[in-house]
């Protein structure tokens, strides 16, 4: 009998091991007679919580209606038998806050409680930090319509409004009337959950209405999605959505109630639906000062939907419109997340420190030799785009740990090797600023397995 304690003992450690990935971490939780083990966990935007069966028959359930369940608004429920015949549950976490989940023949003795703090689960960061005069198309912006007419080009200077972590990073980019249309692809197209797309925006003028930011699809130019409008409106500025074109649902405007030459901040929230293929649902939230921390309850115009058909979305695009409907405006500070923590919080808001550092630096990794995950640390004095790499000892990319626009501190951040051999790895650091200055450092890791 004591043999066989242990070794159940043994199979519940194993079972609590916590995996590390590139894009996350997965928790596992064991399901056994009577209880969740671990019952509390800690955890991050991004991390997939896994639980697997090891005896009796049970239920993983959260729907924040069943008696001792809750969850953050915006996050998915679910309710799944744990038992013989379904052994796993994964669970991908996108919202930030504390979940309480049950087993419902066993609650409420049978119980557990995941903590999540943000993470980063951008898609998509675009702060203009380029030399003023570049094109868009020369930073990873592909041009798809108005060929050279009104060529999107990096301005300066870039936006600020207080409390959003995109603020004041590099430049901005100037759209207009009509001319060329752009588009840039996110890190992974997706087509479940919540998405955020955040931006801030001055307006300069505006005519009869046209939109000029929208979604589309991984492989579409053309199925605009989300369109998000400005119009005069009797001397003041509205703003509006549709999902498609007019005839398939309607554009929704805000009253004249905005200032022209005045930043704002617009957060705009695409709910995939699936019960149809056309239910799918937008709302946009625009702000003035400051950003809640959490989602209000009540956007600013929404949800709206149309009869046009949901897709799978994977760019944004910048378009410039009909001459006698388009506004004219400086847009910047792009994010496209699955969490509003993430519109609200910096990339890396649970690692990086407030501090100022001294020096731009490129820690050595530790541990070192690691197996298979280990920890890199950089320090910046200054906002600036970073790229940070993993290579082969040929010289070939093996990871992309960050390439993106970051503001001066202390960062640290894990690599995991586990789909790696053994064998001497490098990790570069490069970043550039706003003024072409350049800071470059690689250093060697040691995978042994």
């Amino acid at each position: 009998m004591k043999s066989r304690n242990y070794f159940k003992l043994f199979l519940l450690f194993q079972l609590f091991v916590i995996i590390s990935v590139s894009n996350g971490t997965t928790i596992s939780v064991a399901v056994s007679n009577f209880q969740f083990t671990p019952s509390n966990v800690q955890a991050h935007i991004g991390d997939t919580i896994k639980w697997n069966w090891v005896d009796g028959s049970h239920t993983t359930s959260c729907d924040g209606i069943l008696p001792g369940t809750s969850l953050p608004q915006g996050a998915a429920s679910w309710n799944v038998n744990i038992n013989s015949g379904a052994q796993t549950y994964s669970y991908v976490i996108t919202v930030a806050g504390t979940y309480n989940y049950i087993c419902i023949p066993h609650a409420p003795d049978m119980a557990g409680v995941i903590q999540v703090s943000g993470g980063s689960s951008s898609l998509l960061d675009e702060n203009f930090n380029y030399p003023v005069g570049d094109s868009l198309g020369a930073h990873g912006w592909v041009s798809f319509s108005g060929g050279s007419t009104n060529t999107l080009m990096v301005t300066s200077p870039g936006l600020i409004y207080s409390g959003y972590p995109l603020s004041n990073i590099g430049n901005a980019t100037k759209v207009l009337a009509n001319g060329q249309d752009a588009y840039k692809n996110f890190s992974a197209a997706d087509s479940t959950g919540t998405m955020y797309a955040s931006f801030m925006i001055n307006v300069a003028s505006a005519q009869t209405g046209d939109y000029f930011f929208a979604f589309l699809p991984p492989t579409s130019t053309t199925l605009y999605t989300s369109r998000f409008y400005a119009k005069d409106s009797t001397g003041g500025l509205a703003f509006g959505i549709s999902k498609s074109t007019l005839a398939a649902g309607g554009i929704f405007y805000t009253g004249g109630v905005y200032n022209y030459n005045t930043t704002y901040l617009i957060v705009i929230k695409y709910k995939f639906n699936p019960g149809t293929t056309t239910d799918d649902e937008m709302s946009f939230f625009v702000f003035s000062s400051g950003i809640p921390s959490t989602e209000p309850g009540t956007p600013t115009i929404g949800p709206i939907t149309g009869t046009a058909n949901d897709n799978t979305l994977g760019r944004i695009a910048l378009r410039q419109g009909g001459t006698a409907s388009s506004p004219v405006a400086n847009v910047d500070g792009f994010r496209v997340a699955k969490a509003w923590s993430d519109i609200v919080t910096g990339i890396f808001s649970n690692n990086v420190t407030q501090n100022i550092p001294d020096a731009f630096k490129l820690y050595q990794n530790y541990p070192n030799p690691f197996n298979p995950v280990t920890t890199i640390d950089f320090s910046m004095t200054k906002n600036g785009f970073v790229d940070l790499t993993v290579f082969n000892s040929l010289g070939k990319e093996v990871d992309k740990l960050i390439s993106t626009n970051l503001a001066a501190g202390n960062y640290s951040l894990k690599f995991n090797g586990d789909n790696l051999g053994s064998g001497i790895y490098f990790y570069k650091m490069y970043f550039r600023d706003n003024d072409g200055n350049a800071f470059s450092d690689t250093k060697r890791l040691i995978l042994l397995k």
